[in-house]
């Protein structure tokens, strides 16, 4: 019999209206899953069909060729010259490889540590495994900027994982690689492995990144994706970064075959040719400043102009999410993020962001 537990659970997800909204109104602004808005679909279209792949065969050797291709690009973008193949594995997109993480590092009674509002998915693998997890809430009064210092401060023996996004989601802010570094030097004096999501990381500078901190600190894991920024979401690509030890480990554990060879393909020639989608990062740049300049300040939370998401609040309406599609405007609704509730709205830049800016003027 299904024990009780597991009948009774809930996922923490903020989706479940995604397609109907899509569906009801071809004419909407899509402000919600985040996908790079600025992507060149017609060049992804041309690399799938470039893409080589035999239908008749597992892509064993597709995985390997993706290794070294990211290998060269961190070394050509980061200046990392210490990045290994062994230090690289990959899942079914970021919330794949977080199933497998959680599956020998999450057990009944582990502590989490993480920071509250942050995706809510890894909550859910917790409580999947009937962790507990506990969090360093974002404040109002800071207007819910992460303070490295005050999160450092809740880290002790009782946790086994720490789990941070980078950039946050819902807010869109950037956590500078000094303060993750400092929160994983502190970890490591109690032994405990800290996860980094950097789904929305290709958005920030890559020596920002975590990936650049993996070769000195042996409990650290980096979770990347391919689905936010190279604008594959359909394809499932996501990898992590960490040491070969853990990787070793992981591969044990994971399920092979995590996405086909002409998902690799189609990778390997957005990683060759990254100089044709870097200008996606200026363009949200120009976007935010656009978008925000117009905003009171009191009606967005702390966030950073680099990443193409963040959020809005409003105690005008009950909920602000169904006031906005009213207006034509799809956004993720926050009620699933701890420490937030229905008056706040996860906004995703769209690419014709000036009729977002009426709208959210009007409305806030």
């Amino acid at each position: 019999m299904i024990d009780k537990y597991y009948k009774e659970f809930r996922v923490r997800d903020y989706i479940e209206n995604e397609g109907i909204m899509k569906d009801s109104n071809r004419n909407n602004i899509d402000c919600s899953l985040g996908t790079n808005p600025f992507i060149d679909e017609n060049l992804i279209n041309k690399y799938i069909g470039e893409s080589e792949y035999i239908i008749n065969e597992y892509p064993v050797n597709s995985y390997n060729l993706l290794k070294e291709e990211l290998i060269k690009f961190w070394k050509n973008n980061a200046e990392l010259d210490n990045l290994k193949s062994e230090n690289i594995s990959f899942g079914t997109g970021s919330m794949g490889i977080m199933r497998n993480l959680s599956e020998f590092l999450i057990e009944k009674d582990t502590y989490v540590l993480g920071c509250s509002p942050q995706f809510p998915r890894f909550i859910s693998e917790v409580e999947l495994k009937r962790g507990i997890y506990e969090y360093y809430s974002l404040e109002k009064e800071n207007n819910f900027k992460f303070i490295a210092k005050d999160f450092i401060s809740k880290i002790s023996s009782k946790y086994s994982v720490i789990y941070i996004d980078n950039p946050n989601n819902p807010t869109g802010q950037i956590i500078d690689v000094n303060d993750i570094e400092n929160i994983t030097k502190h970890a490591k004096k109690y032994d405990i492995t800290v996860i980094i999501d950097e789904a929305y990381g290709d958005y920030m500078n890559f020596k920002n990144s975590a990936v650049t901190l993996v070769d000195r600190y042996d409990n650290l894991v980096v979770l990347k994706s391919a689905s936010k920024f190279f604008g594959l979401p359909n394809h499932r690509i996501g990898y992590l970064v960490s040491n070969k030890e853990f990787i070793k480990i992981y591969d044990m554990i994971t399920l092979p075959f995590y996405f086909s060879d002409m998902s690799c393909n189609l990778f390997i020639k957005l990683l060759r040719s990254y100089s044709k989608i870097e200008g996606t990062k200026r363009k949200v740049v120009e976007a935010n400043k656009e978008i925000l300049g117009k905003l009171n300040k009191d009606n967005y939370l702390y966030t950073s102009l680099e990443t193409p998401i963040f959020t809005i609040k409003s105690n005008k309406y009950e909920n602000l999410t169904d006031e906005l599609i009213k207006r034509g405007v799809i956004t993720e609704n926050t009620s699933n993020f701890i420490n937030l509730n229905s008056q706040y709205a996860r906004i995703r830049i769209p690419r014709d962001y000036e009729k977002l800016i009426k709208i959210l003027v009007q409305v806030l």
